[in-house]
């Protein structure tokens, strides 16, 4: 542990990390939760846009993260005097994939053959972009991509191995999935022949084939603006429809909104939804997440500026508390509540929100944020990052009540978190992270939180690792967020 932030931990303690909620939505920690002590699921292989998923049919949690080729912290690996051998040693091409059969406590890497790669080379090429998600039959999918390709594989065993799939489901860019009937898998990507405008594809075999032509989310607006899909992918299976975010342009393509598009099986394209202005966010696209009685809540966190400053990268207007930003739609998608402030930070910054529901009106929402007195502008200016958690419970109603947690207990990350995707390796900015972070349920309805840890270092060199480590955190007290009780 560095210095820096041994003396940051010291100071501030749990002090730190204090949130305000909203007028009328609770109080801070209200709820009780609290996580298990984090745990690396590998010390050698990368951690950057990390999932997991729980499969109660074979009793499986399973764990994927990006391989690392583009997450890196300077250009280089075995030229660099840091270089890490580990990562190359072990590299596949193909994006990392753990599983664990005793709740998270032991963690094994899936291996195809006996060879150090997670899959066959033939239904798997791509080191960047996962995505997991299940069919209603339990067949697992998962997706990676080489800056071109969109791969899809799929297992039928709860993660260990991995049976079908293709390397060319087809060619675009940051794939995302959603789990249909038995065999079926819808992918979201950003297709090259439409100068990567946004389609949804779709498989009927587990993941073997995919459809020649996408459902097209992407269009104009009246005003001389525009739309396009962009975020992961829900499927409602009782209903047979599908629920995606899209941003919304001007004319000039500045980002000035958000929405939701929905899509029923028989559509020959989606349908946009407007939700709400916004601006420019703090990470590339907002969230979705739908509960139990079918309400779909919209979650952001805006990239707010003091106006007539210049303290931010090149100029740019100085980084303000900011806020977590969340609406819902209770008939999918046609109208929206106006939007609430979940969590608004005290002389902070908190970025990249992820968001998962379960029973009516209870929903998960994760997300970074920065010590106080930290409004950094991130992709220059370095800050302690921790990965809260809060929990919302009735979460359609004014009474809402909001619980705030450290997910880790300690900061994750100390650094600049670059946002320019590829671009990052060649300027020698900060992308160990990725691009966001995420959280899940388990079969006890408890909340799985997977996030990039670069606080571990060479025991050789003592230097940092050019790319971050897999964390798993397990929620082990608080309400569940599917059925009665507690997750004590």
């Amino acid at each position: 542990m560095r210095g820096s932030l041994r003396a940051a931990v010291a100071a501030f303690g749990l002090a730190a990390l204090l949130v305000a909620a909203a007028p009328g939505s609770g109080t801070v920690a209200a709820a009780g939760v609290r996580f298990a002590t984090p745990v690396y699921i590998d010390q050698q292989l990368a951690g950057g846009e990390p999932e997991v998923l729980s499969d109660p049919l074979h009793g499986t949690l399973v764990y994927t993260s990006h391989e690392g080729t583009t997450h890196l912290y300077r250009n280089g690996l075995i030229t660099s005097p840091w270089g890490d051998f580990g990562f190359v040693t072990n590299y596949c091409n193909q994006v990392n994939v753990w599983t664990s059969r005793d709740g998270g406590v032991n963690w094994f890497r899936d291996r195809y053959l006996g060879s150090p790669c997670p899959s066959s080379p033939a239904i798997n090429t791509g080191f960047s972009d996962p995505d997991l998600t299940m069919d209603a039959g339990g067949r697992i999918y998962n997706t990676g991509i080489d800056l071109a390709n969109d791969a899809v594989f799929s297992s039928a065993d709860g993660g260990v191995s991995w049976d079908r799939g293709t390397a060319q489901c087809h060619d675009g860019d940051r794939p995302w999935l959603a789990g249909g009937r038995a065999n079926e898998v819808f992918m979201g990507t950003d297709p090259v022949e439409d100068a990567l405008n946004h389609r949804v594809f779709v498989s009927t075999d587990g993941g073997t084939t995919c459809s020649a032509t996408g459902i097209p989310d992407f269009g104009t607006t009246a005003d001389g603006g525009s739309y396009t899909g962009f975020g992961k992918l829900f499927f409602d299976q009782a209903r047979a429809r599908l629920a995606e975010p899209t941003v919304y342009n001007d004319a000039n393509g500045n980002q000035i909104g958000i929405g939701v598009s929905t899509w029923s099986r028989g559509d020959a394209a989606f349908t946009p939804h407007f939700v709400a202005r916004s601006g420019p966010l703090v990470g590339f696209f907002p969230v979705i997440a739908v509960d139990r009685n079918n309400t779909i809540y919209s979650v952001w966190t805006p990239d707010q500026r003091q106006a007539g400053t210049a303290g931010g990268c090149s100029g740019a207007q100085t980084p303000a508390p900011n806020s977590v930003q969340m609406s819902f739609s209770k008939d999918w998608g046609k109208t929206w509540s106006a939007p609430a402030t979940i969590v608004k930070a005290t002389n902070a910054r908190v970025v990249w929100p992820w968001v998962i529901a379960g029973d009516a009106g209870k929903v998960s929402i994760v997300w970074y944020q920065t010590d106080p007195g930290e409004l950094a502008d991130l992709d220059c200016q370095p800050a302690h990052i921790h990965a809260m958690e809060a929990t919302v419970l009735n979460a359609t109603s004014s009474g809402r009540s909001v619980g705030v947690v450290d997910a880790a207990g300690r900061v994750i990350h100390y650094g600049t978190v670059c946002q320019g995707g590829t671009a990052c390796v060649v300027t020698g900015k900060d992308r160990r992270l990725g691009d966001f972070f995420t959280n899940a349920i388990d079969a006890r309805g408890c909340v799985l939180v997977a996030t990039g840890d670069t606080m571990l270092t060479d025991p050789t060199t003592g230097q940092e690792y050019p790319t971050s480590r897999p964390l798993f955190m397990r929620q082990i007290a608080g309400p569940k967020l599917v059925g009665n009780g507690s997750c004590s």
